[in-house]
């Protein structure tokens, strides 16, 4: 740096929102702080507002082995002028001189209306990255244009999704899929299997209910169920796509025996989450499912596949009549983290005092209870192992562990394999379906996965 520069004792930006998080339209302002030891003469200062989008992930090819793909998208660049002389100004005229002592600058900067959520997704090995980031730089440059000194600080950007605008989120979903079993065309059975949601849109810090009714009317066993709550990631650099995915909730069932019946029920509490979609952002996705995977024992000691997905919105504006207006809740903001299951609840100044890069926070929605963390069910609802809710709204503030994942036992009745035991079984389903009611209706997103049921 030249000596002008060994002048400034500090440079430092003070934003008027403290928390750092805005909307899309909303109007960033503040101060640049200067202190200088002396008079300093500078060419000027200036602010710089940066919103960007960034995708990469390694793909292999047989031609040219592995090769890195990256996706690049800016939202906005600007600069802002705050004294001395303008960027693009490289006359001989004096500098703009600083005098000794503490000065304040002003500044403000209007966002753009169409901006999506800021983001981050980091697969496990580190191949996989997307991100949506924005931030404010403060920069002085010296008489001689030889060096500069620059502070830069990250701002969070969420946008709004209200629920209300799709109110058939608010109704409970039923999706049903079956698979035929056979072996050298001799039909060993029907596997079948019904997927309930209490609802499809949901705000972070509300439960989610799910029930799992497994059939199995074959001659082969079950051997295990995989129940996942997931975001999956879509993301795109030039003609290239790339899916990934992330976990947020799993839990894995034990066996069931041929002429057997498995249920499950559980609570799962949504974590603080980005917004479904990512509007305005032509490289990034996102969207949220239940997803459920069985494993039935095949022909030959291979396996069959039967799964089941339900779409899942997630926003942070709530549905009427949810249990928002059921209870007393603080919005805050929080931030979730994959590989931990961690909670950090965002405070004044988290983003001043980071170091390195600052992780998304979004709308969470946590009760004014007092902390608790126990079980929601009491055994009726055929519960086992996993009748255990996270109920994380109601932990401290400051750390809330998101249990992820853990195993169930599932609760089987015993049946024989006649015909008249297995009319029975048929007969005990249709009244179960009957029991969670029937309104069945076309969903044509679903179009593999089987029928929809709207309750």
């Amino acid at each position: 740096m030249g000596c002008e520069m060994a002048k400034l004792r500090r440079l430092d930006i003070s934003l008027d929102n403290s928390l750092g998080i805005y909307s899309p339209g909303d109007r960033v302002t503040g101060f640049v702080c200067v202190d200088v030891t002396e008079p300093t003469e500078v060419h000027g200062g200036r602010m710089w507002f940066y919103g960007n989008a960034e995708t990469s992930w390694v793909e292999i090819t047989k031609s040219e082995g592995a090769e890195t793909v990256t996706g690049h998208q800016v939202f906005f660049q600007t600069c802002c002028q705050l004294f001395g002389k303008e960027l693009d100004d490289n006359s001989e005229s004096p500098g703009f001189v600083i005098g000794p002592g503490f000065h304040q600058f002003p500044f403000q900067f209007q966002l753009p209306e169409q901006l999506p959520s800021s983001f981050e997704y980091y697969s496990e090995t580190g191949r996989i990255k997307a991100r949506v980031s924005f931030s404010v730089k403060a920069e002085v440059e010296n008489s001689r244009r030889t060096a500069s000194h620059s502070r830069e600080r990250p701002i969070l950007i969420i946008n709004f999704y209200d629920l209300n605008v799709h109110r058939h989120l608010i109704d409970r979903v039923c999706l049903k899929k079956e698979i035929a079993l056979a072996c050298l065309c001799i039909s060993k059975g029907r596997i079948v299997c019904e997927l309930s949601l209490s609802k499809t849109g949901y705000v972070p810090g509300e439960t989610m209910d799910i029930s799992v009714h497994l059939f199995n009317s074959s001659t082969s066993c079950v051997k295990s169920t995989h129940i996942t709550f997931q975001q999956r990631v879509f993301l795109s650099a030039g003609l290239h796509r790339k899916v990934a995915s992330a976990l947020i909730f799993s839990i894995s069932g034990q066996r069931v025996k041929p002429g057997a019946s498995g249920y499950y029920h559980d609570v799962i509490h949504i974590p603080p989450l980005p917004p479904s979609g990512m509007p305005h952002c032509e490289i990034i996705d996102i969207e949220y499912l239940v997803q459920v995977q069985i494993e039935a024992a095949g022909a030959f000691r291979q396996t069959q596949m039967l799964e089941l997905s339900l779409p899942v919105i997630i926003g942070n504006v709530p549905l009427r009549d949810s249990f928002i207006d059921n209870k007393q809740v603080v919005p805050c903001y929080a931030h979730f983290d994959f590989n931990t299951g961690d909670i950090v609840e965002h405070n004044a100044g988290d983003l001043e005092s980071a170091s390195g890069p600052v992780r998304p926070v979004y709308t969470y929605y946590k009760t004014e209870r007092k902390a608790l963390l126990g079980s929601a069910h009491d055994g009726s609802g055929g519960g086992g192992g996993g009748g255990r809710a996270d109920c994380l709204a109601d932990m401290s503030p400051e750390r809330r562990r998101l249990l992820k994942q853990r195993s169930c036992d599932v609760p089987q009745s015993a049946h024989s394999t006649t015909a008249s035991t297995a009319a029975a079984a048929a007969a005990a389903a249709a009244a179960a379906a009957a029991a969670i009611g029937r309104f069945a209706v076309s969903h044509n997103d679903l179009g593999r996965n089987g029928t929809i049921t709207a309750i």
